[in-house]
């Protein structure tokens, strides 16, 4: 025989390792197998609640099923309990044995006992199907009408699961429900309230039918209002106010697109929002509920002032959960009143300083929608104070938030420069790369500024040298070598009274060499360093001997990008290449600008093209994954490598060797002509999670086995999507170039599309083509890994 529930208890309980507690589970599971093959009705209701502790555990329970059903069929009350709870806690509603307790439910909702038909009503509630529900639903719309007001509230939370499975039984229980609603308890009033809110939420056009009880719903919330004290549903001095939020909720849903409806709650949410206390959790819950409700209806502008006055007073109490919920409303609403939310800027602000995270990423997002043209210097002197304490891997989405705001809104261009630099020198080893080009272009576009910005990088990068970000070492590499001659030259910032002094050769190429030998220059770092050695050279015709002894060092180096770069500059300093030199080292033109969220390709290669004089591919830090663990694997690598090689044959070519090449205008009716034997398609091939992927096709007609597919990535979130990485594996028979993707972050709000090419050839036109993709991002610190099939294309 096995051992009673307290004794099993403390056998686990005494349990000193998991393995021990193994033998102990296993021991019994085997005990009450026995019993249950034996069919002992006197111990079977103690098995039973002993396999829902082993349940409680994590060990499987699933033989004991059949055994919750004889429990139930049980005359006696207590095994009915034993088995109406077994049958709750081992069974769901995907359970085939589900099916057999139909009958047993529909005897005990017809049982003399209040008790057992509150037992089958629970049952209902949590495990009805829609089968089940077709059969019961008559048997407990009878109880709605119960003399006893326990059965009532158990059948309506019943009904509300029997719908939600058999929607077209709505329609036939909507006078019965609203007659709950004439119900003096306050237990049966809230479960019928939820009722009503879930019958809208399935047919809302019955919100018409049943608008007429929106009269008694405001009178009973002033009732509860009114009401004194009452010790059956007093809470915390406030009359049941579970009660008064379920109340809110359902008129909120009634008042949404109604004028006439919102205009008659007005009053009572002003009462409720004079006549409620804050100084407990109840009233605040109340209050918080109520100000949803003044958001979502067509309420008046002044109580809508008062309800974000509200949220305002929730910011200051000392409970985070109170504060995190204020800043979530406020995030809600500010798009229907800014100037009512800018009043609470201050407070907002002091949230930035808060110890804990989620605090302070709500006050960030709601610093975002707060910024215009009047505050954008306060707000953004406040951003940048929060990024020097900001965690590493929340700065690269602040830096790019930042960066647009700076963009749209920047009184002059002064100011943007000086932003983006203080950026750049408080988080540059994690802002995305465009924040750099957007740096680089706005230097470039201001002819006033090329002085001021090029003093102000040089010492900057001066001053720390030893623990540089890494994107301001680049751009102040790019400014001193584009801008060297202004180095030269004391700078004067006009109104601003700030006054750089020359600057020596010598020192200029003494910060050359310390950011060669520094030991957190890159190949990229030196990439650049060595570009700007010969502007400087080119610009100020000195110092030709310490710059050919600086590139001396590179010739034999290992890094072929470097070598080869330093060979083509040497060679710049031949005799009968003066010339040459000259012309492929002059000033660079000022690029367009563009604002750094609405163009975000050409930003990339125009600024990485004109940074480093390579293509914007190298220019895009690509994360090496492992390609999709598939049966294609393979093709993945091969894709890969072929298109590292054509990546490689890029860099290796001659730097200038097509400086000079001028474009012939002639050229284009021969490409018009190609365009027209182009065939074009496009089709949705992902959705999921917020982002979406759109294939454009583009297949010759004279190669049909030829195609190039355009993937288009858009992010419908709020939240920027984080090293992008999208792979994809083709069969054997089909040839593949994977190209670069346009950047490694995808920006939230559909911002902007992010474009990856891919070029594949099927060398078998009878096979179709398919391909499986992976795709890869990051969302704040959890990273996202969704993988999909392509089995078909619209143009195969």
């Amino acid at each position: 025989m096995s051992i009673r529930l307290r004794e099993l208890i403390r056998a686990v309980r005494g349990c000193k390792t998991a393995q021990e507690e193994r033998a102990v589970i296993a021991k019994e599971c085997a005990l009450i197998r026995t019993a249950f093959k034996d069919n002992l009705p006197a111990f079977r209701h103690r098995n039973v609640a002993k396999l829902l502790f082993i349940h409680m555990l994590g060990y499987p329970s699933h033989f004991g099923q059949m055994e919750c059903l004889k429990l139930i069929a049980s005359p006696s009350f207590p095994e009915k309990r034993i088995g109406y709870l077994a049958l709750m806690l081992l069974l769901d509603e995907r359970t085939e044995v589900l099916t057999l307790v139909t009958n047993s439910l529909k005897n005990d909702l017809h049982h003399e006992s209040q008790y057992v038909v509150g037992l089958a009503l629970t049952s209902v509630g949590n495990l009805a199907t829609a089968d089940m529900g077709r059969v019961l639903v008559s048997d407990v719309s009878c109880h709605l009408g119960s003399s006893n007001a326990h059965v009532r509230k158990k059948a309506a939370l019943a009904l509300i699961r029997i719908l939600k499975r058999v929607p077209e039984f709505v329609e036939d229980h909507t006078s019965s429900i609203v007659m709950l609603l004439k119900d003096r308890f306050h237990g049966v009033l809230i479960a019928a309230i939820q009722l009503v809110a879930d019958v809208l939420s399935l047919q809302a056009d019955l919100s018409t039918k049943i608008i007429q009880i929106v009269p008694s719903l405001v009178k009973m919330l002033r009732n509860l209002l009114n009401l004194g004290y009452s010790p059956e549903h007093d809470v915390s001095g406030i009359a049941d106010p579970f009660l008064q939020v379920k109340l809110l909720r359902v008129l909120a849903v009634f008042g949404k697109n109604d004028d006439g409806t919102s205009e008659a709650m007005n009053d009572i949410l002003a009462q409720v929002v004079s006549n409620t206390e804050t100084n407990r959790n109840a009233g605040n819950a109340i209050l918080y509920e109520c100000v949803r409700v003044i958001m979502t209806v067509k309420s008046e502008s002044g109580l809508k002032l008062l309800a974000i006055n509200i949220l305002g007073r929730f910011l200051l109490n000392s409970d985070n959960n109170m504060r995190y919920v204020a800043l979530n409303s406020l995030s809600s609403v500010v798009d229907d009143d800014v100037a009512a939310v800018q009043r609470h800027r201050a407070i907002i602000l002091d949230c930035l300083k808060d110890p804990d995270i989620s605090i302070r990423q709500r006050a960030l997002e709601l610093t975002y929608q707060l910024v215009d043209a009047n505050n954008i210097v306060e707000l953004v002197r406040e951003l940048l104070n929060y990024l020097v304490v900001a965690p590493p891997e929340h700065q690269s989405l602040l830096c790019s938030r930042v960066s647009a705001i700076v963009d749209k809104f920047a009184p002059d261009p002064r100011w943007k420069v000086e932003t983006l630099i203080a950026m750049l020198s408080i988080a540059g080893n994690c802002c995305d790369v465009l924040i750099a080009c957007a740096a680089v272009s706005h230097i470039t576009h201001s002819e006033a500024l090329h002085g001021f910005a090029t003093h102000k990088l040089f010492r900057l990068l001066q001053e720390e040298l030893p623990r540089v970000q890494i994107a301001l070492m680049h751009v102040a590499l790019w400014c001193i070598g584009e801008f060297s001659d202004r180095l030269l030259e004391t700078s004067s910032s006009g109104d601003f009274g700030d006054v750089y002094c020359a600057v020596s050769l010598s020192d200029i190429l003494g910060l050359i060499k310390a950011v060669l030998k520094s030991h957190l220059a890159t190949t990229l770092t030196r990439s650049y360093a060595t570009t700007a050695l010969m502007k400087i050279v080119c610009r100020l015709q000195q110092g030709q001997a310490e710059c050919k002894g600086l590139l001396g060092y590179f010739v034999t180096s290992l890094s072929l990008e470097l070598q080869q770069r330093s060979c083509e500059y040497m060679s710049l300093f031949e005799d009968q290449r003066q010339d040459l030199q000259r012309q492929a080292l002059a000033r660079m033109p000022a690029m367009k600008t563009a604002p750094f969220r609405n163009d975000k390709e050409s930003m990339d290669r125009s600024c990485c093209e004109n940074m480093t004089g390579e293509t914007a591919g190298s220019c895009v830090d690509h994360a090496p994954t492992d390609l999709l663990d598939l049966d294609w694997k393979d093709i993945g690598q091969r894709s890969q490598k072929h298109a590292n090689d054509a990546d490689t044959s890029t860099r290796n070519v001659d730097l200038f060797d097509d400086i000079f090449v001028e474009k012939n205008p002639a050229a284009q009716p021969e490409n018009a002509v190609e365009e027209q034997t182009q065939t074009h398609a496009s089709f949705k091939a992902f959705e999921k999670g917020g982002l979406t992927l759109t294939m454009a096709l583009s297949q010759d007609q004279l190669s049909p086995e030829k195609m190039e597919i355009t993937c288009n990535f858009l992010n419908h979130t709020i939240t920027d999507f984080n090293h992008f990485v999208f792979q994809a594996a083709v069969p054997k028979y089909v040839f593949m170039e994977l190209k670069p993707p346009s950047a490694t972050t995808i920006p939230a709000n559909s911002n902007w599309i992010v474009t990856q090419v891919i070029k594949v050839n099927n060398t078998v036109s009878s096979k179709p083509l398919m391909m499986r993709v992976k795709i890869q991002y990051m969302v704040g610190n959890r990273q996202i890994i969704e993988e999909a099939q392509i089995s078909s294309f619209p143009l195969q």
